[in-house]
């Protein structure tokens, strides 16, 4: 581009050198100077368009390396998303296996064999959780997905971009289901209220507050209560869930719970939400999860 600007004014300037000694001679002085200014403006009108050609070639480049990039970033984010489920695929996760395993011992006055387990079938049950290890007295035995394996795998994934939702309706929802998965023993009373809109991932953020909701449950021995409140503080939404059981930390409390609430308090965080717990031993426990709006 630099060769061709220099190439125009040289051939610009050797016409106008040309023209004014042609025009000295054939030509009065008005008549020589009005002509030497249209030969000015000429060449003030070719550099201009030459420098504005050059500009917007550049222009043009720098789109043409932004777009190349940000085509080059996503190519390899799906490799990368290729890759981890390859992986998945070739190592299964032993965690998060739901299990329906049908205990009959009789049938029209005949005893069924005995269903025998393999090592690696037993190895797996050590991953299963000890919430609903069965229903006694029925013939269908239950064995349900455990709340550290859920969510490990949740907090080891990208929560992608987060969506606005109202706290309000997110709550009503969140507590039908989880009423459905509480022993009969423990019973729900719901305070919500208004909230401002906040920005979460849904799916992860309803695991990890409805596995709270099932630990609180097990420090309640006897009948017992959960209070689940949703308000507004300070222009936060806040979810506040207590309850009349034994308090957090008491002596024999599984692990599992432990490292649910260290895993629940984790993917939380990850979504500008804080979180906040008081027990009482022997009076039960408040956890509050504040979420900014920001």
């Amino acid at each position: 581009m630099k060769n061709f600007l220099h190439k125009t004014l040289f051939i610009a300037s050797f016409f106008l050198v040309t023209f004014n000694a042609n025009a000295q001679n054939e030509l009065g002085l008005q008549a020589y100077e009005q002509e030497r200014l249209i030969w000015i403006a000429a060449v003030i009108f070719l550099f201009t368009l030459c420098v504005s050609i050059d500009v917007l070639r550049r222009r043009q480049q720098k789109r043409g390396r932004k777009s190349y990039n940000a085509q080059k970033e996503k190519i390899n984010f799906l490799e990368e998303k290729i890759k981890e489920l390859e992986e998945m695929q070739t190592k299964p996760s032993r965690i998060n296996k739901p299990k329906i395993q049908e205990e009959i011992v009789e049938m029209s006055g005949e005893n069924l064999p005995q269903q025998t387990f393999t090592s690696e079938e037993s190895h797996d049950e050590e991953y299963t959780s000890s919430r609903l290890k069965g229903v006694h007295g029925d013939s269908l035995r239950v064995v349900e997905n455990d709340d550290v394996g859920e969510l490990t795998m949740v907090s080891t994934h990208n929560f992608g971009k987060l969506k606005e939702i109202q706290p309000k309706e997110f709550m009503e929802e969140l507590i039908e289901e989880v009423k459905d998965k509480l022993p009969d023993n423990v019973s729900i009373d719901a305070q919500i209220g208004g909230a401002p809109k906040v920005k979460i991932n849904p799916n992860s953020f309803t695991k990890a507050i409805n596995a709270l909701i099932r630990c609180s449950a097990h420090t309640i021995e006897g009948n017992g209560k959960i209070t689940i409140s949703l308000y507004a503080s300070l222009g936060e939404a806040q979810i506040s869930i207590s309850d009349n059981g034994r308090g957090w930390g008491f002596d024999g409390q599984s692990s599992e719970d432990i490292k649910t609430l260290d895993l629940a308090k984790k993917i939380l965080k990850a979504q500008n939400a804080s979180f906040d717990m008081n027990a009482q031993q022997g009076k039960g426990t408040e956890m509050v999860i504040s979420i900014s709006n920001k």
